[in-house]
């Protein structure tokens, strides 16, 4: 007659290591489920964490930097104050503003050579004379016109003075060229423009 293994009673040597066996395999089932749940969860977190950090960092960055172009902006002044590159053919405009810049002096001649065009750049060019009373309002016409309303680059100026006896100038004659820019994005015609040539 066959005895089963469970109808008979254990030792107390193998209830010892069936009780080791199970708590062992809670401990297992312990680290699997819990501890190493955990970890993984704490190193993911972390990553996470760091990536969020990593973002943070970036845009502080960037905003550093906005902040830094914004002050650089701010020195430069508005763009309100930035001359106006104008539509060609803007003469009529240029000669106005001359004629109002030039009007203070003693006297004033003006002869514009054609206008040069490269890509979509013109170039006005003006060969200017001037006679004003003292060095200071001659630089102050030249400073009119290099910041005047249209983009002008003021450039070959020469001031020579006529002086008193007592070393005083009583006038002072400049020469310079002016040179307006304009654009053909937006003109309604062409007509009076030549190539710029290869200097």
């Amino acid at each position: 007659m066959k005895t089963s293994i469970l109808n008979r009673s254990f030792s107390t040597r193998e209830k010892g290591l069936i009780l080791a066996l199970v708590i062992v395999l809670l401990v297992a089932a312990y680290y699997f489920l819990v501890v190493r749940n955990v970890a993984e969860t704490q190193e993911a977190n972390a990553a996470a964490l760091e990536e969020v950090q990593s973002e943070i960092d970036v845009q502080l960055a960037m905003a550093q930097v906005r902040t830094r172009m914004q002050a650089e902006l701010d020195e430069l002044g508005t763009l309100e104050r930035l001359p106006e590159v104008a539509v060609y053919d803007n003469l009529k405009n240029v000669l106005a503003e001359l004629n109002t810049i030039l009007e203070q002096t003693k006297s004033f001649n003006i002869v514009f050579s054609e206008p040069e065009v490269e890509g979509e750049t013109v170039r006005r060019i003006a060969d200017v004379t001037f006679t004003a009373s003292s060095y200071e309002d001659a630089f102050s016409v030249i400073e009119q016109m290099q910041n005047g309303r249209y983009r002008c680059d003021v450039t070959d100026f020469a001031l020579v003075a006529t002086l008193a006896a007592d070393g005083s100038a009583t006038a002072v004659n400049a020469t310079l060229k002016a040179t307006y820019f304009e654009t053909t994005n937006g003109a309604q015609t062409l007509n009076g423009l030549v190539e710029k040539t290869a200097s």
